[in-house]
């Protein structure tokens, strides 16, 4: 096992403490970007294309192209995360809203495929599932998430309509967690080195036919100097179901430690999404989940987020075992052709 013997010291090891002292981590959308923005989604409606089937050059932003580098900067080598604010979400239509977080992804880095459908933009909205089924997304339903990470580089989540209680955002810095149990449990690492399998909750594939991750997924991996996590412990549980197989008590425990440090006060970070808010989270650094939510009754004014899931490939060491995350398939993970 080769896991860092010191602590993480760098600002992606932030604590939800520190971050409530400041809003650098909240950067709003100018009157002139939103104008920017809606000006490139009216190029690509003029040119008769709609996402997914554009690219960075169809959606031009002359002014914001060098800030949003450095915003992705920000994600990808500093603290993990940014908040976008402002975006003006009700002078767009459903279309014009999905070409600029499409367009704004094509810019960030490469979007993927989010299942074996080969789906590029995610609706986030509850569906009336129930999230204690097998094989059920936790995002399609209003019940409260569990801390963990998506797969993909970066995600980013465009809020178009928020819950009429509940829904809040909430986060914590893997690297902030990774501290707390070297300190704890230092003897237990080498289980979240090695990793577990994952349910991939109805994405079986040839590749996994049990419908499960065909191989462990670490946790934690060190490489090219940097520790890099993937998290989500619901479905290591689900797994052991669908595989016929046991964790052992003691690692599951591990588990749930890690998620009970991301709920504790002093690493959580917590955020109210507002209509036009966008999120972009390092998914290597940052574990994220939300809170349950009460809708209006009205189709129309239910929650509803849009997910993208980026690449940026060779922007940060990553070790192989942990790209993509926990995601299988020939078509999961995959580019999407423009």
């Amino acid at each position: 096992m080769q896991l860092p013997s010191v602590p993480i010291d760098a600002p992606s090891a932030w604590t939800g403490e520190a971050m409530r002292r400041t809003d650098a981590w909240i950067v709003p959308w100018s009157p002139a970007d939103g104008a920017e923005l809606k000006a490139a989604a009216q190029q690509v409606r003029r040119l008769g294309l709609r996402a997914p089937h554009f690219g960075k050059r169809d959606f031009p932003l002359p002014t914001l192209a060098s800030r949003l580098a450095g915003l992705l900067r920000e994600v990808t080598h500093g603290r993990g995360f940014v908040l976008l604010r402002g975006l003006p979400i009700a002078e767009l239509d459903d279309q014009g809203a999905r070409d600029i977080l499409w367009g704004l992804g094509c810019h960030w880095g490469i979007p993927v495929s989010q299942n074996h459908h080969g789906d590029a933009i995610a609706e986030i909205t509850d569906r009336g599932l129930d999230a204690t089924q097998p094989g059920v997304k936790p995002s399609l339903t209003n019940a409260e998430q569990r801390p963990h990470s998506d797969p993909g580089d970066i995600v980013a989540l465009l809020c178009v309509r928020k819950a009429r209680e509940g829904g809040e955002s909430r986060i914590a810095s893997s690297l902030a967690i990774y501290n707390r149990l070297l300190a704890e449990r230092p003897g237990e690492l080498e289980a979240l080195h090695r990793g577990f399998h994952h349910d991939l909750r109805g994405d079986a594939t040839p590749e996994a036919p049990f419908g499960c991750t065909p191989v462990p997924i670490p946790v934690y991996r060190y490489y090219r100097g940097l520790l890099s996590c993937v998290f989500n412990a619901t479905s290591v549980k689900q797994a052991q179901a669908r595989m016929g197989t046991v964790v052992p008590e003691r690692e599951m425990a591990l588990l749930d430690r890690i998620v009970a440090l991301a709920h504790g006060d002093d690493l959580c970070l917590g955020m109210a999404f507002e209509p036009g808010d966008i999120q972009l989270l390092n998914n290597y650094t940052v574990v994220h989940w939300r809170t349950g939510f009460t809708d209006f009754p009205e189709e129309n004014r239910k929650r509803l987020l849009y997910r993208l899931w980026i690449d940026r490939p060779g922007e940060r060491p990553v070790d192989p075992a942990l790209h993509r995350g926990y995601i299988t398939g020939s078509k999961a993970g995959m580019p999407i052709p423009t």
